[in-house]
């Protein structure tokens, strides 16, 4: 069973030295993972690094819920890890601990009131886009454009005198979108008949 600390440093903080003393009430750590949060930086690397090293009975301590975790929904998909590799985590500030039944049980509320949250999101999303559609808004990504001359595009590719890709340049599409919009006008690929000498064979 291993014993990880773990500390997070944000753009206002220049060094460890709270967290570290916090931490040094354990001690005893075999390794201790830092990310240092920044602009060029966002993720949490070496929380990451550190996740993937964790074995069953292995346990992290962290000062805080904020030095561990950004939100709910952040705790728990890293939280998710640990329960798969059947490690602990310890949160000093909050005095939270999952190998205690207390927290287990606060870790039992968390993932009641988080299944709310979600359930509440999940409603209110929904009511907004029938409310958008009902004022007859889109819903979704916007419409890909297509050129004045698409047609004729389609009709050189379905006739078999360019390829899919060239018809995709031409059309300044990506291929799977052009063949959607080819096939939404009723344009079909030309049969496959083989290579022809003199002419690059259609790639669909």
């Amino acid at each position: 069973m291993a014993r990880y600390a773990y500390m997070l440093l944000d753009q206002t903080e220049k060094d460890v030295s709270r967290q570290a003393m916090q931490l040094d009430t354990i001690g005893g750590f075999d390794k201790i993972f830092v990310d240092r949060i920044s602009v060029r930086s966002p993720n949490r690397e070496q929380r990451q690094k550190m996740i993937d090293t964790l074995a069953a009975g292995d346990v992290v301590y962290a000062a805080a819920a904020d030095r561990f975790c950004d939100q709910s929904r952040d705790f728990f998909e890293a939280f998710f890890e640990f329960e798969q590799k059947s490690a602990e985590l310890v949160l000093l500030e909050e005095n939270f601990d999952t190998r205690s039944p207390a927290g287990r049980q606060s870790l039992k509320m968390l993932k009641t009131f988080a299944r709310l949250d979600y359930l509440f999101q999940s409603e209110r999303k929904k009511q907004g886009i029938e409310a958008a559609r009902g004022q007859g808004r889109r819903i979704g990504r916007p419409p890909v454009a297509i050129p004045a001359q698409f047609r004729e595009i389609c009709q050189q590719w379905s006739s078999g005198q360019i390829n899919g890709r060239e018809a995709a340049r031409k059309a300044g599409l990506r291929s799977t979108s052009f063949y959607k919009k080819a096939a939404e006008l009723g344009f079909k690929a030309p049969p496959r008949t083989g290579p022809q000498p003199g002419r690059k064979r259609d790639e669909t």
